[in-house]
């Protein structure tokens, strides 16, 4: 099970508005990334192959070195193929994962998986 403290990172850059793309979490070739700017003009681009060393890196910016330490899979449910978007709404601070291609790789907008807390995305 994953705790709150797996991912505070991402759940607080979610809540800022900041957008995280997935592509093929569970596939050969997984790919999150995401792009914001920050607060000394510049612009942070993080392109990894898990979920985990996307939190390493936020955390990275956070100044903190408090280790990740779950090991368990995101993500299992959206299998491979998927295409999509994670992000925080504003005003109801629902975090969701939305579909941005299907399976047939047609232009999709469906939402997948919306929750409360981060971590109940996660399973």
């Amino acid at each position: 099970m994953f705790t709150e403290d797996d991912f505070f990172a991402i759940s607080k850059f979610l809540r800022l508005g900041v957008r995280i793309t997935v592509k093929n979490p569970m596939g050969q070739n997984p790919v999150f990334s995401t792009s914001f700017p920050n607060p000394k003009g510049g612009t942070v681009t993080i392109e990894v192959t898990s979920l985990y060393d996307v939190e390493k890196k936020l955390r990275a910016l956070l100044a903190s070195d408090v280790p990740v330490k779950t090991k368990l899979t995101p993500f299992t449910y959206l299998g491979t193929n998927f295409q999509g978007v994670l992000y925080c709404t504003k005003g109801t601070n629902d975090y969701v994962v939305q579909e941005t291609r299907n399976l047939f790789g047609m232009e999709s907008k469906a939402i997948i998986r919306s929750a409360e807390h981060f971590i109940q995305l996660l399973q």
